[in-house]
C-alpha cells in the first residue's frame, strides 16, 4: 500500500483494509497490545475474581449434574453479595485506578501506535518496530491523556443530560398516569403508546449520544502526530458529512467482533467453565483481537483526511505529471558572440 492508494473508500473497503492490515502486522500489533494491556487483565482478575464450586467445571458438566441457570452463571463474578471489606477494597482499587489508567493511558497509547503504524503502511514506509512504535506513542502522553480525559468529561456530561432528559419524561408520565387512573382509568392503548414513547426516546438519546462521540472522536490521531493540542475542533470539522457512513461501518464492525467474542465464550465456558483460567484466556483472545477495534479507526482517520483536507493529492499530481507524455522543447541556436544581441539597425539594413 503506496501513498498513492490514498483514495476515498467506503465502508466495506475500509473494512478490508484493515483485516489486511491486521494478518500483514500480526505478531507486531499483538506484542503491543499484550503489553500494554496484559498486566491491566491479569490485574483485574487478581481483584475482582472470587472462586466457587460452580466455577470449577464447564458447563457442559454442570448441566449434566442437573445445575440451575442461577449457580452456572450467578457466581464467580464481579458483584458478589456479602462482600467483605477486602473485597470492596479491591472493587476501589480495579475502578478508581486501574480504569482510569486504561482510559486516559493504555487506551490512547495503543491507538496512537496503531496509528502511526498504519500511516508507515499507507505510505510506503519502512514498519516501525514495536519499541519505535510505543516510543511515538508515549512521547505524546499527556497530551494525549489531558484531550482524552476531556472528551470523556464532555461525553459523561451529555449522557448525564440525556439521562435526566428521560428522567423527566418518566415522572411527567408516571404522575399522568396516576392522575389519569384517579379519574377513569389508564387504558391498554395509552399504555401502549407509553411504551413506544420511550422505545423512541430511548433510541433518540443513544443517537444523540452515537452522533456526538462520532463527531469528536476523532481528536485523537491530531493529538498523536502533534497537529494539535487537544484536536476536538479538527475532529468536527474532519467528521463533517460523514457521521452516516461511519456510524454504518462502526455498527457493522461491533456486530462482527462482539458475535464472534461471543461465540469463543460460549466455548470457553462450555469447555472450561467460569473459573479462573477461564476467564485469562478469555481476556488473551480479547486482546488477540483488540487491534481489530482500533484498526477500521485510524484507516477511516486517513480516508477523512484524504476525502476533506486532500491528503495524497500533491503526490498523486506529481505522479500524473511524471507518467504524462510531454511534447519536446523546440531547440534555440545559441549565440556566437554579445554581437548577436544587439538591437538591429533598420537604416543599415535599409541602405
Amino acid at each position: 500500500m503506496q501513498n498513492a492508494s490514498l483514495r476515498p473508500m467506503g465502508i466495506g473497503r475500509i473494512l478490508d483494509r484493515s483485516f489486511q492490515l491486521y494478518r500483514k502486522h500480526f505478531v507486531t500489533l499483538t506484542i503491543i497490545m499484550l503489553i500494554l494491556y496484559g498486566p491491566f487483565y491479569l490485574l483485574q482478575h487478581l481483584l475482582t475474581y472470587q472462586e466457587t464450586a460452580s466455577t470449577s467445571s464447564s458447563i457442559l458438566e454442570q448441566i449434566r449434574s442437573g445445575a440451575s441457570m442461577q449457580d452456572m452463571f450467578g457466581s464467580g463474578s464481579f458483584m458478589q453479595k456479602n462482600q467483605t471489606p477486602k473485597d470492596i477494597g479491591k472493587t476501589l482499587l480495579f475502578v478508581l485506578v486501574l480504569v482510569p489508567i486504561m482510559i486516559l493511558g493504555l487506551m490512547p497509547a495503543s491507538i496512537a501506535s496503531v496509528l502511526h503504524l498504519v500511516k508507515a503502511s499507507l505510505f510506503g514506509e519502512e514498519t516501525p518496530g514495536v519499541g519505535e512504535l510505543l516510543r511515538k506513542s508515549f512521547r505524546r502522553f499527556w497530551p494525549l491523556a489531558g484531550s482524552t480525559f476531556l472528551d470523556a468529561l464532555i461525553m459523561f456530561g451529555i449522557y448525564i443530560g440525556l439521562a435526566i432528559i428521560i428522567v423527566i419524561f418518566a415522572f411527567v408520565f408516571a404522575i399522568g398516569g396516576n392522575l389519569s387512573s384517579s379519574v377513569g382509568g389508564f387504558g391498554g392503548g395509552a399504555v401502549a403508546l407509553t411504551i413506544v414513547f420511550f422505545i423512541i426516546l430511548g433510541l433518540g438519546a443513544i443517537f444523540t449520544f452515537s452522533y456526538f462521540f462520532i463527531r469528536w472522536c476523532y481528536y485523537l490521531p491530531f493529538v498523536a502526530m502533534g497537529e494539535e493540542s487537544v484536536g476536538l475542533g479538527r475532529s468536527w470539522k474532519l467528521t463533517r458529512k460523514s457521521f452516516w457512513r461511519l456510524f454504518l461501518m462502526y455498527f457493522v464492525l461491533t456486530l462482527i467482533l462482539y458475535l464472534f467474542l461471543f461465540v469463543i465464550q460460549l466455548i470457553i465456558a462450555a469447555v472450561l467453565g467460569l473459573g479462573l483460567g477461564a476467564q485469562l484466556l478469555q481476556s488473551l483472545i480479547s486482546i488477540l483481537v483488540m487491534s481489530l477495534w482500533f484498526l477500521p479507526y485510524a484507516v477511516s482517520y486517513f480516508d477523512l483526511k484524504v476525502r476533506n483536507e486532500g491528503l495524497g493529492l500533491e503526490s498523486l499530481i506529481e505522479s500524473t505529471i511524471q507518467t504524462s507524455p510531454t511534447e519536446p522543447e523546440e531547440e534555440l541556436e545559441p549565440f556566437d558572440t554579445f554581437e548577436d544581441l544587439r538591437p538591429i539597425d533598420l537604416d543599415k539594413k535599409n541602405d
